[in-house]
């Protein structure tokens, strides 16, 4: 059930006689489980709706209305979205390689339908069953991100260590079906899913296209604080091009861009990533897929519309290691319009939480202040190395903070044309 705890004057339930403090205990019978319950009947013409009024009385009310109007009210939050936990216990997984001390809201391991559904996240679809499956299909929560990881049991035994992580396939081809679209990833582990291994998945994965609408295959991470239960390895350069070569075969075999290697492949493997068209609508971009492309191809048309300076600035551009090629390609382009303007890049060592973690995404403040010496009046930062939605790090530390620590001003990039924006502002 839930409480009503705010009517909009428009609401049609204020004119049955809905009050605030009345609940609602369902609808068309069946319990209420959360707000996507009624997200889903606010957008239905015909339903009925069960509730119980403050004073304790049961009623169903027959609603009928049009596609514009609204139940109009706000609910208590015993109906928002609490993430489902994570039941497997993955020998790759990030979260339990992370050290302790830091926020609370790191060590969450959410393994949510809901969430993949509303926020993208993936999942392993371990926690649903025939319920759950019923009720996707039913408020078709499409697209889904699913990770499949292996599809041959062994390999899934050992690399999640669940048993009914063995029926995600059955349940994605459940799911196709029934018409719900997906995008998929593999976490690779060197020795494990990778070759043969990757082969078989891909194939199986590609039986259910275009519902599965893409495969993302990204390399394992490995902090320095995992408990080798399981001995994994890094993705080396020559695994990285076999993986890139056999993925390039698999999509031109199948005549379509089906499978995708993140970008972390490209720069192990030293490649360049593929052109822009070879991303198609950039699906899986949230997963490292196709970003470096957007970012250079973003520069150079951010360049094109730049009035450009003759002014001297020395600015700082902080990253992490595996981007830095990219960025001094484009500092060359951004000089073109910028001549005066000297670019001094640190590329961060990841010793917070080891030096094979090489993404600008996981860089910490800590790091930053303990290597950026004299830094310039003014550095950039990417928007990546920010918790969403805020001004801090996964360290805790604050942009604010770190402008104090480093004596200069911080500013944050949100992407190509931000970056060309800032670079004109300073320089003016």
């Amino acid at each position: 059930m839930a409480k009503i705890v705010e009517i909009d004057d428009n609401s049609i339930l204020l004119e049955l006689g809905v009050e605030v403090g009345d609940e609602i205990l369902g609808f068309n019978g069946e319990p209420i489980e959360d707000i996507l319950d009624y997200d889903y009947y606010d957008g239905q013409n015909e339903f009925t709706i069960n509730m119980r009024s403050k004073q304790g009385d049961k009623v169903d009310l027959e609603i009928e209305k049009l596609d514009t109007e609204t139940m109009g009210v706000t609910l208590d939050d015993s109906v928002f979205l609490t993430p489902i936990h994570c039941r497997n216990k993955c020998a790759f997984c990030f979260v339990d390689q992370l050290p302790k001390g830091l926020r609370e809201t790191l060590y969450v391991k959410d393994d949510d339908y809901r969430l993949s559904f509303v926020c993208g996240n993936f999942v392993t679809l371990t926690n649903v069953f025939e319920h759950e499956l019923n009720r996707i299909v039913k408020y078709h929560l499409s697209p889904l991100y699913i990770s499949v990881h292996a599809s041959t049991p062994e390999m899934v035994k050992k690399l999640v260590a669940n048993p009914e992580a063995t029926k995600t396939i059955d349940k994605i081809k459940f799911l196709a079906k029934n018409g719900i679209k997906m995008h998929t990833q593999i976490v690779m582990c060197k020795g494990y899913n990778d070759g043969e291994e990757l082969q078989k998945t891909m194939e199986e994965l590609f039986k259910v296209y275009p519902q599965v609408q893409t495969l993302a295959i990204v390399p394992v991470g490995l902090t320095e604080y995992r408990n080798d239960v399981e001995q994994l390895a890094q993705i080396d350069k020559e695994t990285a091009i076999k993986t890139i070569e056999q993925v390039d075969k698999f999509n031109k075999e199948k005549g379509v861009t089906f499978a995708y290697c993140s970008d972390e492949f490209y720069v192990k493997a030293d490649v360049e990533v593929p052109n822009y068209e070879y991303y198609g609508d950039f699906a899986q971009i949230e997963n490292g897929i196709g970003l470096c492309r957007v970012f250079m191809d973003g520069i150079k048309d951010a360049i094109k519309k730049a009035k450009g300076s003759q002014n001297k600035a020395t600015i700082g551009l902080i990253t992490g290691q595996s981007f830095k090629g990219y960025l001094k390609t484009a500092v060359k382009m951004i000089n073109e319009k910028y001549p005066n303007v000297e670019f001094i890049i640190y590329d961060i060592i990841n010793n917070f939480f080891g030096k094979t973690i090489t993404v600008a995404g996981l860089i910490t403040g800590t790091d930053i202040v303990a290597q950026v010496t004299n830094p310039p009046k003014d550095v950039i930062i990417p928007a990546t190395m920010l918790r969403e939605f805020t001004d801090t790090m996964l360290d805790g530390m604050s942009v604010k903070e770190l402008e104090q620590k480093l004596n200069a001003k911080v500013h944050v990039n949100h992407g190509p044309e931000d970056l060309i924006k800032i670079v004109g502002e300073i320089s003016e």
